[in-house]
């Protein structure tokens, strides 16, 4: 199987039938064994392909001492070196280039560079064209998943210079989608825009990043609008960028009067995805290969285990990332799925680098997220984690106020936190937290009480 030619399993969903029927094709119930010698053809044809035409992983595996018959089958694989972001910028560093020698890309062929949020660095991606068509093909298996079909009208937040904004702009034009784009993006400051163009324009299927939804859910009750009359005419929701917990979804569902998907993925090419089921993320393992190792010594930790994800993406245009440290923490799920798909689930928890010890536990804000989700006064309350300098035996949270009597929520949390992550609670109820794009889940300890900390929060 060549690398720079997908096999026709990668082509299927031209032959998608607009029927109540989620499958898209066969792929998605191949036996467990079919999927593991799928993936093994693609990863031994990418590995062969990067040592012998891709100078960044020549140099990379020439000096990890490895050679192309070192990796006989998939159990040798982890025996390459990891690729982390800084590798990457100290290779643009070096040659003073954004083209490094980990693109595959014809010379003269219209391409772009597209950055990613930055939320741990700025980092960029060559897009070309046939990188668009790849990545839409396999964006509209999700997004078809959640309810998107040919004809609708689509709402579109995501600002140009995202890679995403360019996977969007294909699905409109391969579906026949009707896009509806709002003036602004999805900065927390525009929700009040994005809401009228939802009122104004009544778009079917509406994809943002989750902190955005709950702000434009925020402006609403500013206004005093009705939610469910707000969005009357969706018929789809599909939120990714932020962990959403079951609980929190249940409750989106309820509050919108439809239904809510959950996304997941990478830039680097990282897909995944919930079903009708809503039982974690279906990893699409027809784009990507991924390993959950110990952050510390990354070694592979049992399945079903937390670890850090490390991503080798299928992709064969663009930027090649082969053992990447996506810098995201979750788990593998190879239970079956009640769907009946056969595509193993990922849980996606949070950024490592969110990651924040009590007691020797090393916790993250979604752990807290479960403890308020018991909760139904605190379900999806936005709150931050205040990251302390010295070790300490408590949490300590910032909340937002909520309508009802603290105190008694208060002691609730307390107790459940106590239950569930078996450690204290010190609380903060403040007026508003940081309005950044992605929320603020963790905020440094220096920073809260530094000059304006509560005092920006309202607390």
């Amino acid at each position: 199987m060549s690398f720079l030619r997908p096999d026709k399993s990668g082509e299927s969903s031209k032959k998608m039938k607009t029927t109540k029927e989620t499958f898209l094709d066969d792929t998605e119930r191949w036996s467990v064994d079919r999927l593991e010698r799928f993936q093994w053809r693609k990863l031994h044809a990418l590995v062969k392909y990067a040592y012998l035409k891709l100078p960044f992983y020549h140099r990379r595996y020439d000096k990890a001492g490895i050679k192309l018959q070192d990796i006989k089958r998939i159990q040798d694989f982890s025996k390459l070196p990891m690729l982390h972001k800084s590798d990457i910028m100290l290779a643009r560093h070096d040659s003073n280039n954004f083209l490094t020698g980990m693109e595959v890309f014809n010379s003269g062929e219209p391409a772009t560079l597209g950055m990613t949020s930055g939320t741990t660095g700025t980092d960029f991606l060559y897009c070309s064209r046939r990188w668009r068509r790849y990545q839409g093909e396999r964006l509209l298996r999700a997004y078809w998943w959640a309810g998107l079909r040919p004809g609708m009208s689509m709402m579109l937040t995501v600002p140009a210079w995202h890679c995403w904004a360019a996977e969007e702009s294909y699905l409109v034009q391969r579906l026949g989608v009707v896009g509806v784009v709002p003036w602004g993006t999805f900065l927390p400051r525009f929700a009040g825009n994005i809401l009228d163009t939802i009122v104004d324009l009544r778009p079917e299927f509406i994809s943002m990043f989750l902190p955005m939804l709950y702000a434009i859910l925020a402006e609403c009750k500013r206004r005093g609008v009705e939610l469910r009359q707000a969005f009357t005419g969706v018929r789809c929701i599909l939120v990714v960028g932020a962990p959403l917990t079951p609980a929190s979804r249940q409750k989106l569902q309820e509050e919108f009067g439809t239904d809510v998907y959950a996304g997941a993925g990478t830039t680097e090419g990282l897909i995944a995805m919930e079903c009708s089921e809503h039982r974690g993320y279906h990893l699409f393992v027809d784009t990507c290969y991924l390993e959950v190792v110990n952050p510390s010594t990354g070694e592979p930790v049992p399945v079903g285990e937390r670890g850090l994800l490390v991503l080798t993406a299928f992709n064969p245009y663009g930027t090649v990332y082969i053992r990447f440290d996506t810098g995201d923490l979750g788990r593998i799920n190879t239970e079956p799925c009640p769907c009946g798909r056969s595509w193993p689930r990922i849980e996606i928890y949070d950024r490592l680098a969110n990651t924040f010890s009590v007691q020797g536990k090393k916790l993250v804000p979604y752990d807290v997220r479960l403890c308020l989700d018991e909760i139904p006064e605190l379900t999806g309350l936005p709150f931050s984690v205040i990251r302390q300098k010295t070790p300490t035996n408590f949490v300590w949270l910032a909340l937002q106020k909520p309508p009802t009597d603290m105190t008694s929520l208060e002691t609730k949390l307390k107790e459940m936190i106590k239950q569930k992550l078996q450690v204290s609670l010190r609380a903060e109820w403040v007026e508003a937290l940081p309005s950044r794009w992605k929320g603020a889940p963790v905020i440094e300890e220096a920073e809260w009480r530094g000059e304006g900390g509560r005092e920006r929060y309202g607390g």
